[in-house]
C-alpha cells in the first residue's frame, strides 16, 4: 500500500498532467476560431509547440470587431495562466523529490534519456520501485511486455500490452529515443536492428531502459556509460539516426 506521501505526490503529478490536457484543450479551441473565421496559420508555425513568435502572431492578429478581439485575448490570457501552473507543478514536482528522495531521483537521472521530470514521475507513479523483484514483474507493471492474444490452441504476439499506465508508458517511449541520441551501446542496438520498424526498435529499446531504471535502483549506483562503443563507430556525435 502506498504511504500517505506517495499519494499526496501522485495527487501533484495528477494535477500537473491535468493542466497540460487544459493546454492541449485550450489551444485547440484558438486554432477553431482561427479556422472558422478562415485565418490561416502560417506553415513555420503550424506545429504543436507553440513558439513565443507564434503567440506574438496571434496578439497582433487585426480583428474587424472587437468581440473576435476580446474572445482571442482571453483566451490567450487562459493559456498564459496555465502555462505558468504548468512550470510550477513540474518544478515544485521536482523540488519535492530533490528534497525527500534525493538519491532515487539522482539515480534515475544517471540514466541517458531520464531527466528530472521522468525521474520524479517514475518516483510518483510507481513509489517503491525495490518492491518489485526482478526486471520481469517491473516490465509488466509499466506495461513493457508483449501483449497476447489467444484464441483456442493460437497464441499470437500483438505488440507491448494495452494494460499499462498510458502516461507513463508514453514518457518511457520519448525518453527511449533520448537515450539512443546519447548512449552509444543503445545506438548500436538501435542500429543493429535498424532493418525492422522503428517503432518496433524503440519498443525494445524501452524495455532494455525499464532494466536499467531497475538496476540502478536495485544496486544503488549510479549508470555508467559503456563509453568503448564509440570507438566502433557508434559515438552520438559522430552518427545521425533518421527518427
Amino acid at each position: 500500500m502506498p504511504t500517505e506521501s506517495e499519494d499526496h505526490l501522485k495527487i501533484l503529478l495528477r494535477q500537473r498532467n491535468s493542466v497540460v490536457k487544459q493546454q492541449r484543450r485550450e489551444k485547440q479551441l484558438i486554432k477553431s476560431m482561427l479556422l472558422y473565421i478562415g485565418v490561416q496559420i502560417p506553415g513555420e508555425y503550424d506545429n504543436p509547440n507553440w513558439s513565443k513568435n507564434f503567440l506574438q502572431w496571434l496578439q497582433e492578429i487585426k480583428w474587424p470587431h472587437t468581440t473576435g478581439a476580446f474572445s482571442m485575448q482571453s483566451k490567450l490570457r487562459i493559456l498564459e495562466t496555465l502555462h505558468k501552473e504548468y512550470l510550477q507543478t513540474g518544478n515544485e514536482l521536482r523540488a519535492y523529490c530533490r528534497k525527500h528522495q534525493k538519491k532515487d531521483y539522482y539515480l534515475l537521472k544517471s540514466i541517458p534519456g531520464i531527466g528530472g521530470f521522468l525521474a520524479a514521475t517514475l518516483l510518483a507513479e510507481v513509489g517503491d520501485i525495490r518492491r518489485f523483484t526482478n526486471e520481469k514483474e517491473f516490465s509488466s507493471y509499466l506495461g513493457m511486455v508483449p501483449g497476447i492474444h489467444q484464441s483456442g490452441e493460437t497464441e499470437k504476439h500483438m505488440g507491448v500490452t494495452p494494460r499499462c499506465n498510458s502516461s507513463l508508458r508514453s514518457y518511457l517511449m520519448e525518453a527511449s529515443w533520448i537515450t539512443v541520441r546519447r548512449d552509444p551501446e543503445m545506438q548500436a542496438y538501435y542500429r543493429k536492428h535498424s532493418a525492422k520498424k522503428s517503432t518496433t526498435v524503440i519498443v525494445k529499446v524501452a524495455h532494455k531502459l525499464v532494466k536499467r531504471i531497475l538496476s540502478v535502483i536495485k544496486n544503488e549506483r549510479p549508470y555508467q556509460i559503456n563509453y568503448a562503443f564509440s570507438d566502433k563507430n557508434f559515438s552520438s556525435k559522430q552518427t545521425t539516426i533518421q527518427l
